[in-house]
């Protein structure tokens, strides 16, 4: 039986439940002092007097739990002969007071702080027993009315069943309650943990994406407009000693220039390829993907060559491709495939989403994701292709130079 008081839902009250350990202590007493009133009319002296040694007995044993009950198993063998004894004692003294009964009330409190399962049960029946005892005036009282124990007996079990039945439901609340808030405490903490993920993989994905931005402006406009100038430089014809200094001067300064130009383009290439290969930079990327959007990803790579010149761009294909089959797709399967073929290195990513129409989509103005993938491949020299119709899925391909 639980005792909640006003420190939580389902928390005890500490000065409360200090209370309730000394109410056991005190039921002797008050049993002795109603026998010793009533001694005469309800009670024999000397039934009385007798009854003084089974009710020291108990209050002795009382104090001793008060000092060792925290050392007892709850459900062990010492609980069960210690809650034993003490209703064994409570019957002799209720046949010789029948004001002990008082103290079989305790028994339920040992059965709820000391038994566990049908053990709660099989002591609550016992202590209804005991108690009716008593109830019906001990021994006189069942001699002169056979039938008042029986009745008082089946009374006093059916309400100890019905407080256990009442008792038991509350503490299975209970329990739900805390599974219930140890499940949504998890649920907390895995969101959390995702909202985290997810930051991190927006922000390493941004920071990626511009690295791969500057590197191909730098490509696009820098060194490219570097690579003109050397052209010009080296289409001047004969001219005087000191101009063709100055000339070899420029020339030589352009081509250092060149040199750290492609030296920003390489380093600012994806992070992922940084001492990795393709490879193994897709199956990172795969397995990270599908974690994240409990979707089933394959990647096979039995046909790819040992590098790629231009894995970043395949790299960007890939993660481009991925990041459109998880917002728009609806798709539950994606299988990305890295091969070899006719001198070039081919990447090809399939779902079996919701497919759809490209040319409606380019009409729309929709699509911008693949015409930026279909531009970063073909800068390269590659060729990208993207097939897709309403209800049959997508598949990109995109394929560059070795």
């Amino acid at each position: 039986m639980d005792h909640d008081g006003g420190t939580g839902a389902g928390a005890p009250d500490p000065a409360l439940a200090s209370l309730v350990r000394f109410v056991p202590l005190a039921l002797p007493v008050v049993s002795a002092l109603f026998g010793a009133a009533a001694t005469g009319p309800v009670v024999g002296p000397t039934a009385f007097a007798w009854s003084l040694a089974p009710t020291a007995a108990l209050f002795a044993a009382r104090l001793a739990e008060l000092r060792y009950g925290d050392r007892i198993v709850t459900g062990g063998n010492a609980a069960v002969a210690a809650v034993a004894a003490n209703l064994a004692v409570v019957l002799v003294a209720s046949l010789l007071n029948p004001f002990v009964c008082i103290a079989a009330f305790a028994g339920y409190l040992d059965a709820d702080r000391y038994l566990r399962g049908r053990q709660v049960m099989v002591a609550g029946v016992a202590t209804g027993l005991v108690t009716a005892v008593g109830q019906g005036g001990g021994i006189p009282g069942s001699s002169h009315v056979p039938w008042l124990y029986p009745a008082l007996a089946a009374v006093n079990v059916g309400i100890g069943m019905v407080m256990l039945h009442f008792a038991r439901e509350r503490e299975q609340q209970v329990a739900a309650r805390e599974r219930v808030a140890l499940e949504l405490a998890a649920v907390h903490e895995e969101n959390l943990a995702l909202h985290h993920r997810l930051l991190e993989q927006a922000r390493e994905t941004g920071v990626g994406e511009e690295r791969a931005r500057l590197s191909r402006e730098i490509h696009d406009t820098v060194a490219q407009g570097l690579i003109g100038v050397i052209s010009q430089l080296e289409a001047i014809g004969a001219v005087d000693p000191p101009v063709r200094e100055r000339v070899e001067r420029a020339e030589t300064a352009a081509r250092d220039c060149l040199v750290e130009a492609r030296r920003a383009v390489r380093a600012l290439a994806p992070r992922q390829l940084s001492g990795h290969t393709l490879t193994e930079a897709l199956h990172d990327l795969t397995r990270n993907w599908a974690r994240t959007h409990q979707i089933v990803a394959e990647l096979d790579v039995d046909g790819a060559p040992d590098s790629a010149r231009h894995g970043d761009v395949l790299l960007r294909v890939a993660q481009e491709s991925l990041a459109n089959a998880a917002r728009h797709s609806g798709a539950s399967t994606v299988r990305l495939v890295l091969g070899a073929r006719e001198g070039r290195v081919e990447l090809a990513v399939a779902d079996d989403g919701a497919g759809f129409d490209p040319a409606a989509a380019a009409a729309r103005g929709e699509g911008r994701g693949l015409a930026g993938m279909g531009d970063r491949v073909t800068a390269v020299g590659g060729a990208f292709e993207v097939e897709s119709r309403v209800g049959q899925g997508c598949r990109v391909v995109a394929a560059v130079p070795v």
